[in-house]
């Protein structure tokens, strides 16, 4: 069930935002995140709309742009590394065990590579 959960949970447009937002150093443009998630500008400004309506975004005007950032606490940050944290495990065991050889040496393996990846995407998009 737990499983289910979280695998549900962490999926979507919004919460790929919400993800993005968390691990980001600085506000983000919308046009960014539409690029980094390859969505719709729209899409991602109804996102945005939403996680404002939640009272848990931030956003900044400098000049015409709108900016971006998190408005939440330790607490609920916490929360939400390790929601994904768990999410990224579990997706990672779910390819180690399609592959149905030596799952846990796989699926350290495939973690590594994901995250070389992930600080790959990072660095270039900088």
């Amino acid at each position: 069930m737990q499983s289910f959960l979280i695998s549900h949970l962490a999926e979507g447009l919004q919460l790929q935002i919400l993800r993005g937002l968390l691990t980001s150093r600085r506000p983000r443009h919308l046009r960014e995140l539409a690029r980094d998630y390859n969505a719709s500008p729209a899409g991602v400004s109804d996102v945005l709309d939403r996680l404002k309506k939640a009272a848990v975004l931030v956003e900044q005007r400098r000049g015409n742009r709108r900016l971006f950032s998190l408005r939440v606490g330790e607490q609920e940050r916490e929360c939400l590394h390790k929601l994904f944290r768990e999410y990224e495990l579990q997706r990672v065991r779910h390819r180690a065990k399609r592959l149905n050889k030596h799952p846990e040496k796989i699926a350290a393996r495939l973690q590594d590579m994901d995250e070389m990846y992930a600080f790959y995407r990072k660095t270039k998009n900088r």
